[in-house]
């Protein structure tokens, strides 16, 4: 069925009226919740804001998300009027890499999508979708749509930890044995979890250090260098995390701090964003591992359903997840002559530098 698209101004009531009640119905991922949006919003320039576009079929609210636009210049040649899914299309703003994305509300083909976005485009970009959201990846003559790239989001089912009894006996003998060999060197540990806005601000200013540090150690900024980035969590913790939507860990051995986990809680779901971990030379002690892994525990005695490590080919993850789903980077493109070229310019790079290597 083919929807009607109207555009709402992000900044104000009606666009929050709108997302909300689709949120409610669809209990998306936490980055397509109004927690994470309404920051999102409020930490972008007035002119970098993405408008709304709400899609109704029948008159009935279909589903919304924000469309952002820009103008692009590949290669110092080829022109592209650019609209993206839940993003701005700019580095600077994009870096936080929103996952599990799509349209929240009642769900959309990705023919729908193309056939109600205003004609004014070139290019539709979906960054980190589920998949899922998109199994079909028709669309209608006179467009073509590929996926640029895929990698799986490894999670741990929770019902299965809470069925076994313990989460070491969901993973695989090897997981278990490193765990079980980190813990018998650390000693007793203890997890601590933030229980106020204070102790959630001290444990995120000592992940934001422990991480940097990290970082440095290879020669790496660190996702934390960039002042907005740094400014839209800390504003993201000040506004969510009386709202139960925040979770920040921190696991110690003796007074020793292992490591610290910022994640998020939304429907049951629990999203491992970012972390700050000790430096050992025992190689056998492995903070992460023993990070996640008492996080894990944790989730699973709250009743939560899912601990998502987000995407990514870290074997860590792999190692620690008992299941998977894919994210996919989508691009749909009108066809024209100049993206045929650059198309073809692009396979005979590729098959040089297959002869070549």
């Amino acid at each position: 069925m083919t929807g009607h698209l109207e555009l709402v101004q992000p900044h104000t009531a009606r666009a929050e009226q709108i997302w909300c009640a689709l949120e409610r119905l669809a209990r998306p991922s936490y980055f397509l919740t109004w927690g994470w949006i309404s920051n999102w919003l409020a930490m972008l320039p007035d002119d970098e804001a993405p408008q709304l576009a709400v899609i109704r079929q029948a008159g009935a609210l279909a589903g919304a998300f924000f469309l952002g636009r820009r103008r692009l210049l590949r290669h110092h040649l080829v022109p592209s009027r650019a609209a993206f899914l839940n993003a701005t299309g700019d580095p600077r703003y994009d870096e936080l890499c929103i996952e599990h994305n799509g349209i929240v509300g009642r769900g959309c083909s990705l023919a729908t999508l193309v056939e109600t976005l205003p004609g004014d485009w070139d290019e539709l970009f979906l960054p980190g979708v589920d998949r899922a959201q998109f199994p079909d990846l028709a669309v209608p003559h006179g467009y073509h749509a590929r996926v640029e790239f895929e990698i799986p989001s490894p999670y741990v089912d929770l019902a299965r930890v809470r069925a076994a009894g313990d989460y070491l006996r969901v993973v695989s003998g090897n997981t278990r044995s490193q765990l079980r060999r980190a813990q018998r060197r650390v000693g007793p540990r203890t997890l601590e979890v933030a229980a106020s806005l204070d102790e959630a601000t001290t444990i995120y200013n000592e992940l934001v250090a422990l991480h940097t540090a990290s970082w440095h150690e290879r020669g790496e900024p660190g996702a934390f260098a960039d002042p907005w980035f740094d400014q839209f969590h800390r504003r993201l913790i000040a506004e969510r995390f009386t709202h139960g939507e925040i979770q920040l860990v921190r696991l110690r051995a003796g007074a020793a701090t292992l490591g610290c986990l910022y994640n998020f809680v939304s429907s049951g779901h629990v999203a491992f964003y970012q972390s700050g971990l000790a430096t050992w030379e025992d190689p056998v002690v492995k903070p992460g591992l023993l990070c996640h892994a008492a996080a894990i525990a944790r989730c699973a005695e709250e009743g939560h359903a899912v601990y998502d490590l987000l995407g990514g080919h870290a074997r860590y993850k792999a190692s620690l997840a008992t299941d998977e789903t894919p994210l996919a980077w989508l691009r749909v493109q009108r066809t024209r002559l100049r993206f045929s070229l650059e198309d073809r310019v692009r396979s005979w790079k590729r098959a040089l530098a297959t002869v070549l290597a």
